[in-house]
Parts: structure tokens; sequence; C-alpha cells
């Protein structure tokens, strides 16, 4: 009887684990209107790494907590969709890649047509393949840097324990190896953690590593902060420019090898 209980506690909390919402491709592809460090920036919900979440639930109430989560997200959806009051976040974390694809949601290959923005769509469809090569291959998080020394984790980027950081870069476009990642399973030099200055207290925060296509992590950094800086000035600014983002991000694109995504992370 008690091996019963338990299996039947078991399954329950396995089932809990599931997504605790089906996504609505709508929704994802509705334009957000967000500030960082009083930049203003336009993008689709589904490159927000962490807003556009469906989230899990491990508790065993998943209605109560499906209900709740979908308020929630109303709620904040609802604050970033006005463009003449955009909604100020002190750091937001972005991802760019092939949107339209999914192994568990056949909704998905819906989304790329309702995106606005030209380089959302080509990156949904997969017709862009200089601008995903270009930017870190994980995720990135846009900072206001007047706020970083109060903050010790950025997007899941953060410094190894007891280690110095660098100083902030001075000029827009220039970044800086800031510190050692905190990354368990890792090399102390393995990965890095890399800044960049976008624009007056706009940076970005992402991870460098050591590839195997045998480019440096500081040529890395510096090349990743050129296509950052790119992508925010020409991509989710008030106004695209799809054909300099294009043109432009050809030159930055990754060296190629077998390394040529991030190594598996155990922990950001």
């Amino acid at each position: 009887m008690l091996c019963c209980m338990l299996l039947l506690g078991a399954a329950s909390l396995v089932v809990s684990c599931r997504p605790s919402r089906s996504l609505d491709v709508r929704e994802l592809a509705t334009d957000v209107y967000i500030q960082v460090a009083r930049q203003d920036l336009v993008l689709p919900l589904i490159a927000m790494a962490d807003h556009a979440s469906s989230g899990y639930s491990f508790s065993l109430d998943r209605k109560g907590d499906a209900a709740n989560a979908a308020r929630l997200r109303e709620e904040r959806l609802a604050r970033m969709r006005d463009p003449n009051n955009p909604l100020a976040l002190d750091q937001v974390s972005i991802t760019v890649r092939r949107y339209g694809a999914s192994d568990f949601n056949s909704e998905f290959p819906k989304l790329c047509p309702l995106l606005t923005r030209q380089w959302a769509r080509a990156a949904c469809e997969g017709q862009d393949d200089a601008t995903p090569a270009a930017l870190p291959g994980n995720r990135f998080t846009l900072v206001d840097l007047g706020q970083l020394a109060h903050q010790d984790n950025w997007g899941g980027h953060t410094c190894l324990k007891g280690s110095q950081r660098k100083p902030l870069p001075r000029g827009a476009g220039k970044a800086v190896i800031l510190c050692p990642a905190m990354v368990f399973g890792g090399d102390t030099d393995e990965f890095h953690t890399a800044l960049v200055r976008v624009r007056a207290d706009l940076g970005a925060v992402w991870t460098v590593w050591r590839s195997d296509a045998g480019e440096p992590v500081e040529a890395m950094a510096t090349r990743e902060g050129k296509a950052i800086t790119l992508f925010v000035e020409t991509a989710i600014g008030k106004h695209e420019n799809y054909t300099r983002l294009r043109r432009e991000m050809c030159g930055l694109r990754r060296p190629v090898s077998g390394d040529s995504m991030p190594p598996a992370r155990r922990s950001q």
C-alpha cells in the first residue's frame, strides 16, 4: 500500500513538472515596448528569453498554478504593449534563433508570419544565417550599467566568486572580459563573462568560452560585442534597418568549427 502511495505521489509530481500552459503563438509574436537604461527597445515577446517562457509547475495544484501564471503573464504583457509608455526593466535576456522550429508545439510554424519585424521573421523561418551566427550562441542580457555594481547575476551570467571585475569600457561598442564566469563543471579559464557598452548606460552581458575554432576569448568578446551593438542599433530600436543588419552581420559570424556553439553548461 505504501509503495502504491509513493508511486502515485511520484507520478503526480512528474505530471506537475509539465508546462503549466500551452503557448499562444499570437501572444508570442506580440511586439513589446520596454526600456533598459532609459533606452527604448521594441522586440517580439518570443525573443525575450525569460518572459516568453511558459513556466513549470512543481505544485500538485496545477490548475491553480496555471490560472495564476496566466493572470500574471497577461498583466505583464499588457504593461509592455503600450508604445507610448514602455515598461522600464533593469535587464532583459534576448535570444535570436529559429523561433518557428519546435518539437513540442505544432503551432510554432504559424508564428513566423505574425512577427512584424523583418529580422524576427527571417530568424524564425531560418532565412537569416548571419545574425544568429554572429550573436552569442545562447543568450545575451541587456543591462543598465549604472546598476551593475548592485547586481551579481545578469540573466544567469555571473562572476566566479572571489574574482575581480575589470573596469567597464567607456566607449560605445567597446567590449571587455569582465571576469571569469561561474560555471559548474568548467575549468576556471574556460568560461568568461563578457560585457559591452552599447550606448550611454545600456550594456550587454553574456558568456564567452575557450573555443575549438581557435578564436581567443578576447576576440570572441570583441566580435560578439560588435554584433550585439549592431543588433540593438538596427533591429530592436524604434526603427528597424534590416538591410544594414544583414550586410554588417555577415562579417561578424563566428569561425566555423565543431565547437561553433557553446559547450553544454551545467550552470550559469
